[in-house]
């Protein structure tokens, strides 16, 4: 066996990934929630250093709405609005890394400059932030994340390009189109969100970049940049 998967999330985690990269496995981490920013970037080199693929787990990329959004790329969204309520038990730090990663694969572009704002938890406070990111193609990524205490988490999306504005609910999987050229609009129930589904795709992914597929390193490695990235952007606050 060539590769090992690791759906536990307990603090063995980070010792089964670190022993089985040295034994110069791939490893998919399907619960990356537990490791700092540290422990990633040592097995990040890890992996490097035996010439094994490393992938994390979870987020929202390869959803239906992920995958409408790509048949989009023809054009380039000027502008893009996420606001995400989520519950107060979520890992604010993982979210903001699953809609950084999310929006800078559709467009696929790099992060230029950014500013961010983070509330910290208090007592009795719900986290807030705001970021706003500059890419490298010119287009502008605001991003709202706040928690409340109870409910259904919502993620919407709104990309703005030349001729249309889309509006994407990610886990209602509905889409709505206005045409900017003329008074029009139209409404796309996509296939259902199912988070199973998500990750079994991530797992394609995996074993595609384990038989060298370069889209799929491609996918990997950008997937793993994003997470250092916004990461490193929310132990700075």
């Amino acid at each position: 066996m060539n590769a090992v998967y690791i759906t536990d999330d307990s603090q063995d985690m980070m010792q089964f990934a670190e022993l089985s990269l040295k034994a110069l496995k791939h490893v998919f981490v399907a619960k990356p929630d537990r490791l700092s920013l540290e422990q990633m970037r040592y097995l990040k080199k890890l992996a490097e250093e035996s010439g094994v693929i490393l992938q994390l787990g979870t987020g929202y990329k390869f959803c239906p709405v992920y995958c409408y959004m790509l048949t989009e790329s023809s054009q380039t969204a000027k502008l893009i609005d996420v606001r995400y309520k989520l519950t107060n038990s979520c890992n604010l730090r993982m979210e903001l890394f699953y809609i950084f990663d999310f929006v800078t694969s559709i467009l696929d572009v790099c992060i230029i400059k950014l500013d961010i704002r983070l509330w910290k938890i208090a007592e009795n406070l719900l986290d807030m932030l705001y970021c706003r990111l500059e890419c490298n193609n010119g287009s502008m990524v605001n991003i709202t994340v706040y928690t409340v205490v109870e409910g259904e988490p919502k993620l919407e999306i709104n990309f703005a390009y030349s001729e249309t504005v889309i509006c994407a609910d990610v886990f209602k999987s509905q889409i709505n189109k206005q045409y900017r050229t003329h008074d029009a609009s139209d409404s796309i129930i996509l296939d259902a969100y199912c988070e199973k589904t998500v990750n079994e795709k991530y797992l394609q992914n995996f074993y595609c970049a384990i038989n060298k597929d370069s889209d799929a390193v491609k996918t990997t490695d950008k997937h793993f940049q994003n997470m250092i990235s916004s990461f490193t952007i929310y132990n700075t606050q």
